[in-house]
This record gives C-alpha cells, sequence and structure tokens, in this order.
C-alpha cells in the first residue's frame, strides 16, 4: 500500500526547507494548491491507478508542487524534499546521479520542471529520472 503524504507532512517539509515556523508558511501560503498537488498521485477511478508505479507516483507529486506554486518562496526545494520523502516512505532510497556531488545535476532537472510545462510528457520524463535514481523500471 502506498503511503503518501498530508498536508502537515509538507508543512514540516517546507519548515525544514525553509528554516520558518510552518505556522507562518501556512498563513502566506496557497494551501488548497498544495492539498491538490499531494492528492495527485493518488489519482485513480475505481480500483485503476492513474499512476500506477512509483516513480510516476513520485514524479506526479514532485511535478505539481513545483508548478502549483503553493508557496510564496521554496516551491522547487520543497517539491524536490517532498519527492524524497515521499520514496523513503515507500521503500525506496534515492541516489543522485553519478557525479552530482554539489546536487547540481538534481537541481536542474527541477528547474527545468519548473521553466517548462507542467504536463503529461514533463511526468514521464522526471518519473524516467527518478527510476533510475531508486533503481526501478518506470513507465
Amino acid at each position: 500500500m502506498t503511503r503518501y503524504l498530508t498536508l502537515a507532512d509538507y508543512l514540516v517539509i517546507c519548515e525544514e526547507v525553509l528554516r520558518r515556523p510552518a505556522e507562518e508558511i501556512a498563513a502566506e501560503s496557497r494551501l488548497e494548491l498544495a492539498e491538490s498537488a499531494l492528492a495527485a498521485p493518488a489519482a485513480g477511478f475505481g480500483d485503476v491507478e492513474v499512476y500506477p508505479d512509483l516513480a510516476t507516483k513520485a514524479a506526479v507529486l514532485c511535478v505539481r508542487l513545483v508548478k502549483n506554486h503553493p508557496l510564496v518562496d521554496g516551491n522547487k526545494r520543497a517539491g524536490f524534499v517532498a519527492m524524497v520523502e515521499f520514496l523513503l516512505r515507500n521503500g525506496s532510497v534515492w541516489t543522485p546521479p553519478p557525479g552530482d556531488t554539489d546536487g547540481e545535476a538534481s537541481a536542474q532537472v527541477i528547474l527545468d520542471v519548473a521553466a517548462g510545462p507542467g504536463d503529461e510528457d514533463t511526468i514521464v520524463r522526471v518519473a524516467a529520472w527518478i527510476g533510475k535514481r531508486i533503481g526501478a523500471q518506470s513507465a
């Protein structure tokens, strides 16, 4: 069973990423946009999941958090950390790309997500990247 992040989980992540109290972050954020992004990986109809594999669910979470822009500042950072936390909660360990000791290659992927369209092609591309980072096959 997949363990999804809650809004409370996300606010704790934001608190750590932004080094500010969650209450302050929540007061100035568009929490409905965060809730929408947090719910997206669980989308389905009946017993059919829209995003059946973990890498794709993680990609949907990251892309939606970055593109929905619920925070005044820190959407890319919080989206990335939320994605890694989601993977950890579901038994996968994030492994940075080879040679990405400073995080610049990973940061560039997230910057590209922010600058590009938040469409299904982006999700597929990010899911493939995540799949390689967690040693999984992605759709």
